[in-house]
Parts: C-alpha cells; sequence; structure tokens
C-alpha cells in the first residue's frame, strides 16, 4: 500500500443514502482484517460506496488535475500565466492510487467476496451484479496502474479473508493483459443467458441504474482504451483485443452519448472547497484555436472576460478606461509559455467593478460551473448538475478513427472522426445546459456542420492523425488526465500540428513536461516493504523509467519512446 507523508483520505462508506463518512485509522485495521465487519453489509452497498469514492476524490481534483495536469497540457495556468518551473510541481501528486487500496478497490473486493460466500443458489441470482463490480474494479486498477507501473492487484485486500498482507506487485504488462481478460470474462458472463432472474443493482449503480447492456459496452471501450495504450509495445496483442472488442456487434458497442460511461450529480456534489475552479485561466492556445475556428464549444469551456460594454462604461465614469473604449473580444487565453508570461504582465490585469465591488479580469478563465455547478459567480450559488466522464462515446469514436487513420481496421477514418467531433460538441452542450453555466449560448441547429466545413477542420486523409488528436485533445478539457495519456501515447498535438501546443521555454530552454507519477517514498518500517522494493527495482532497471522513483520525466512500461 502506498505511504505518503500528507493527509491521507480515508474509506468512504455508504451510509444512510448518500452520506459519505471518513473511518478512523482502527476502523481501517479492522475492516481490513477482520470478515464479520461484513456480515451483514450487502453488496451492492459495497459497489455504491465504492462507486461514489470513484467519483469524489476531490484531492485528486485539486492537486492532479488543476494545479498539474491541466497546466502541463496547456489545457489553463494560474494567475499571471505559466510560472518559471511549473512542471517541477510534483508535490502532493498523484492521488488516485490511495483509492485503489481505500475507498475503491477494497470495497469491489469485498463486494466480491460477499457473493463468494453466498450459497450455490443464491449465487447464481448475482452473476450479472458480480461482473459489473468486477468491470469497475478492472477499470480503477488500470486507471491506477497507467501513471504508476506496477501496482498490487492479483493479492491485493486479501488479509481480511485469511490470505497475505504483504501483496505482491503486478508489472504493469502483466497487470493489462489480466485486467483485459477480466473485463472480456466479464462481458462473456453479462451476455450469457441466465437461468434464473437476477438481483438489480438499480439505485444502487450511479452511473446505469443497473443496466446490464450499457455496462457490457464500458466493458468494451475500456478494453479498447487499453488496447490503445499496447499499440506501442506489442501491437499484435493490441490488434487482437481490438479485433475482439470491434467484432462483437453493434449492440455491444456505444452508439450515442448517453451510452457513455459518466456519472452526473446534483450540484452539491462537486460543492467542496478542493472542487473549486476558481482563478484558473483557460490557455491561450486552446482559446486561439477556438475562437479561430468558431467552435461551438467555446463558451461552454470558457468564460468570457469581466469586460462587457457596462463594466467599461462604469469604468470610463470612474476615469480608468479612457472615453470611447468599446467591448472588445472577450475570450482572451492566458499564456502558457512561461517566457511570454513572464514578458507580458501587462496582459493581466484584474480592476474593481465600483457600483458591485467585483473583480474582473482581462483574461478569461475557464467555466467555472463545468465543474462545479454550484459555484456563485455573482449572481448566487448554481443549482445545474455536474457530469464525470469515466469513458465518453466521443473517446469512443475518436479511437475510432484513430485506428481506421493507422490502417489497424477498415473502418473509415473520416465517419468515426465526424462522429467524435459532433458527439463532442452535442455533449458539451448538454454539460452547459444542464449545469446552468452563465454566458453560454445553446447549439443550433447548423453550428455542428458548419465547423465541420471549416479548413483545417474538414476532415483530410493526408493529415487525418493530428486532426483527430487535435479533436480529442479539446474533447478532453473536462477528463484531462485522458489528454495527457493522448500526448504521451501519441506526440499529438504540437508544435506543428493544426491545433498548435507551443514549446514550453523558461529563460528561453525547453521545460520537460512530466509522463509518470511520482512513487511514494520506501520504508523499511513498512510491513510490505520487500515487495514493494523489489517492484521498484525492476521498474528503474529500465532506464526510461527515469533515475529514481520521483523522476516524473520517467516512463511506465506502456509509455514505450
Amino acid at each position: 500500500m502506498k505511504i505518503y507523508f500528507k493527509k491521507v483520505l480515508l474509506g468512504l462508506t455508504f451510509v444512510s443514502g448518500l452520506m459519505l463518512t471518513g473511518c478512523s485509522d482502527e476502523e481501517y485495521a479492522d475492516a481490513n482484517t477482520n470478515p464479520d465487519v461484513l456480515t451483514e453489509v450487502a453488496p451492492e452497498n459495497q459497489f455504491l460506496s465504492a462507486s461514489l469514492s470513484l467519483q469524489s476524490n476531490d484531492f485528486e481534483m485539486f492537486y492532479d488535475q488543476y494545479r498539474r495536469i491541466m497546466p502541463w497540457m496547456q489545457y489553463l495556468t494560474g494567475a499571471g500565466g505559466n510560472a518559471r518551473n511549473f512542471t517541477r510541481n510534483i508535490d502532493n501528486f498523484s492521488w488516485r492510487d490511495d483509492r485503489l487500496y481505500i475507498g475503491v478497490g477494497n470495497a469491489l473486493y469485498d463486494a466480491e467476496q460477499i457473493i463468494g460466500g453466498m450459497s450455490a443458489e443464491d449465487q447464481a441470482r448475482y452473476v450479472d451484479m458480480l461482473n459489473i463490480i468486477r468491470i469497475v474494479k478492472a477499470y480503477y486498477a488500470f486507471y491506477v496502474s497507467d501513471v504508476f507501473g506496477s501496482v498490487a492487484y492479483t493479492e491485493a485486500w486479501q488479509a481480511r479473508y485469511g490470505g497475505t498482507l504483504t501483496p505482491v506487485y503486478d508489472d504493469q504488462r502483466t497487470l493489462f493483459l489480466k485486467l483485459n481478460d477480466e473485463l472480456a470474462a466479464a462481458v462473456t458472463a453479462l451476455n450469457a443467458e441466465k437461468t434464473v432472474g437476477q438481483v438489480p443493482l438499480g439505485n444502487y449503480d450511479i452511473y446505469f441504474q443497473g443496466d446490464v447492456k450499457s455496462w457490457v459496452r464500458s466493458a468494451n471501450a475500456v478494453r479498447l482504451r487499453l488496447a490503445m495504450r499496447l499499440l506501442k509495445r506489442e501491437a499484435s496483442t493490441a490488434e487482437g483485443i481490438i479485433d475482439n472488442v470491434l467484432s462483437q456487434g453493434a449492440d455491444n458497442l456505444m452508439a450515442n452519448n448517453a451510452q457513455g460511461w459518466v456519472f452526473k450529480g446534483n450540484a452539491g456534489f462537486t460543492g467542496g472547497g478542493n472542487w473549486n475552479p476558481d482563478l484558473l485561466y483557460a490557455g491561450k492556445p486552446l482559446v486561439d484555436f477556438m475562437l479561430d475556428n468558431n467552435d461551438p464549444r467555446l463558451d461552454a469551456i470558457v468564460a468570457p472576460n469581466g469586460y462587457s460594454q457596462t463594466v467599461i462604461d462604469e469604468f470610463i465614469e470612474e476615469g480608468d478606461l479612457e472615453a470611447g473604449t468599446i467591448e472588445d473580444e472577450r475570450y482572451i487565453g492566458s499564456f502558457t509559455v512561461p517566457d511570454l508570461a513572464q514578458a507580458n504582465p501587462e496582459y493581466y490585469v484584474r480592476r474593481i467593478v465600483p457600483s458591485s465591488g467585483r473583480t474582473v479580469d482581462s483574461v478569461s478563465m475557464i467555466q467555472r460551473r463545468l465543474f462545479q455547478p454550484s459555484f456563485d459567480e455573482g449572481n448566487g450559488v448554481g443549482t445545474g448538475f455536474v457530469y464525470m466522464p469515466v469513458l465518453t462515446y466521443a473517446e469512443f469514436c475518436f479511437m475510432r478513427a484513430e485506428l481506421a487513420a493507422r490502417n489497424i481496421t477498415s473502418e473509415d477514418a473520416e465517419e468515426w472522426y465526424i462522429k467524435g467531433v459532433t458527439a463532442s460538441i452535442e455533449w458539451y452542450n448538454t454539460l452547459a445546459v444542464d449545469g446552468k453555466l452563465s454566458n453560454y449560448t445553446a447549439l443550433d441547429d447548423n453550428e455542428i456542420q458548419d465547423y465541420l466545413n471549416q479548413p483545417g477542420i474538414a476532415f483530410e486523409a493526408s493529415m487525418a492523425l493530428e486532426q483527430i488528436a487535435s479533436q480529442a485533445y479539446i474533447h478532453y478539457f473536462k477528463q484531462p488526465a485522458e489528454g495527457w495519456a493522448l500526448w504521451k501515447r501519441t506526440g499529438l498535438p504540437n508544435t506543428t500540428t493544426v491545433f498548435e501546443l507551443p514549446a514550453l521555454l523558461s529563460n528561453g530552454a525547453p521545460l520537460t513536461v512530466p509522463r509518470r507519477a511520482p512513487l511514494s517514498l520506501l520504508l523499511e518500517t513498512n510491513p510490505n516493504y520487500d515487495n514493494q522494493k523489489a517492484a521498484y527495482d525492476a521498474m528503474l532497471a529500465d532506464p526510461a523509467f527515469g533515475a529514481d522513483i520521483n523522476d516524473v520525466t520517467g516512463r511506465v512500461w506502456w509509455d514505450q519512446q
């Protein structure tokens, strides 16, 4: 288990509806060694607890997304643009693996064991639930290993049931293949005809309310994402997975936005302070590209700056602006390149509006209610919904478009590119409308086609891969960890693509963007020290992994040069 010198967010349990609570270290230890603790717990309760824990990781949002991955990927900056050495900021990163052992994986493993302890007659009624549980567990183990490399999985969580207290670590290759097999087996089991009625998850399933076919589609989509990671390392293995997934028939594959693996929560779900997206400014490369191409997603992702004509007139009256100043372009991106940010301090102007005392910026923030619908923008607490994606239909389309463009499949790359762009625009429209975003104009009938007709956006076979990656990059604004993975996996977008990500220069020297998470310290007092050290030594034996365990410029196994 990972040990950090930081506050550990303890397990989330289901208590009275959707209440989340922590537990003491003693309670956690008892819950992981005493099987009687779960004697009366229903597996669906554990599934709900794990699902909520997966989605409610506010520390991951605060540290990993807002302040690490999103600036690294030039989606946003802090006030004043990116600082000189911002890519070296890895403190308190990454939070995702804590939940694998305390919150997500342990609760799902418990649910499996609860079902396994039932009579054979009862187990037959829980086949669907068991395999849905396994899909989520496999996904989350993949999500954690994706940036850490080797993790304890096969032997993890067994202490409560008489198993080992010192689990070995699965290396990433072994784990990825195992997870693919588990997902494939779950799909087969879910599609199999049942001889007895199944106990439904219903409202204990925050994603699909227990709909089995939705879980089949999600498992297949995760397998496709996993295969994309494998392409550089083991192309033949990846292609075998891809063929198996895409040959399963349309009913087993995502076909529209409603079929994406996405959690929809009310405004209060992300109401806590760590979800607060205030003073995060949209990156200039993203804003400029979307402006230049009339991207319909612009006002769903980026908020206009504060300089409306009404505000300008107030400043004119106060003598802070010259008479005759008129409202100009209000979508202004922040410099992501440190040298440009430091050379243009006048670009970042904040003023206090006399009538309201409200601060306005010359640079555009991100749409804050896209992440925290309850955010008070000066017009009261928001009441919209938040959407938290695991794997969307648009991503599924972009993967299929890329595979076709690489001639790995015989599908039509242009068809899947158009489907991906269309799905992404429609999805962001849903997020903006349901999230009750300020300053958003709902999508009209012609915007998508007009966008797709523009030079650079209209599909061109000669630049298919960079166009697909550019659109996927924009789509991943709400899911920046996948934008980071896309960039690591393909090298796209970059300084020469249709969507240009400029080189990050600080004092004229290029900055190196991190590629993996730092690992927790090796402590000889850790009961699992020997297995942890063995895993670290094995990863460090590959020079590409980096000079030491905290060398985040190194690469995990799948991220081959």
